[in-house]
């Protein structure tokens, strides 16, 4: 670093409100897979493993958070609000909101493309950020870091309580026949926790695909990705 000049990652783990000890896994989260191009093989990781397991680790944040925010909701509609807390353009704005693309490491082509601001490589890298708290701080300190943060749901939508009703409401208006239709289209993990796969369809070959721990959670996260393609929220109000 030239004298007189700062970090950008200094000011990026104030933001964060958490400074690694491992100052390369902080690097190697926010390292892009076209970094490495044209350099050797294995000598500098990208993020990938990392955002990985950062995946899985804000899902489970937001889990938590929303169970305990949120006592009288149940399962359907908590899928629903964990679903826009987590997804790839409420990460975004959170990663915009601590200045993250400015310390991404990206290649020359994404560089000239504007991927420093692009909600997938935003998201991915904040995934990775996550899976870096917990991999050297564990649960106290990324539940610290999620806490602070408070994410917030990428917006509020009408049908929020009710997906299924919604789009049975708006099959109807439109007088769609034989709409909507679910079906159970896969079933992974172990059978104490299993995760279910739901598609939904209505008339005009829309579709969409929807996960839960219960067919119903995983029907109305279905129902919610369908009403997110075919109805803006402001026709709705």
């Amino acid at each position: 670093m030239p004298e007189g000049k700062t970090d950008p990652l200094d000011a990026f783990e104030a933001r964060l409100g958490y400074v690694f000890r491992d100052r390369e896994l902080l690097r190697t989260a926010l390292t892009s897979p076209s970094f490495r191009a044209g350099r050797v093989v294995g000598a500098i990781p990208d993020n990938q493993r990392l955002e990985f397991l950062g995946d899985a680790v804000l899902g489970l944040l937001a889990a938590q958070s929303l169970y305990d925010r949120y006592l009288a909701e149940d399962e359907g509609n908590l899928t629903v609000r964990r679903s826009l807390q987590v997804n790839r353009g409420a990460l975004a704005n959170l990663a915009r909101r601590l200045g993250l693309g400015a310390c991404l490491r990206i290649g020359q082509r994404e560089e000239e493309n504007g991927a420093r601001d692009q909600d997938r490589m935003l998201a991915d890298a904040l995934e990775a950020v996550f899976g870096a708290i917990w991999r050297e701080g564990g649960w106290d300190a990324v539940w610290r870091v999620y806490r602070r943060l408070d994410p917030e749901e990428e917006e509020a939508v009408p049908w929020r309580g009710n997906p299924k009703g919604a789009l049975q409401e708006l099959a109807q208006r439109h007088a769609w026949p034989n709409s909507p239709t679910y079906e159970l289209i896969g079933r992974s993990g172990p059978d104490h926790g299993p995760v279910y796969t739901v598609r939904v369809r209505v008339a005009g070959g829309h579709e969409a695909e929807g996960e839960g721990r219960t067919k119903r959670a995983a029907e109305t996260a279905a129902a919610q990705a369908l009403l997110c393609r075919l109805a803006p929220p402001e026709s709705l109000v």
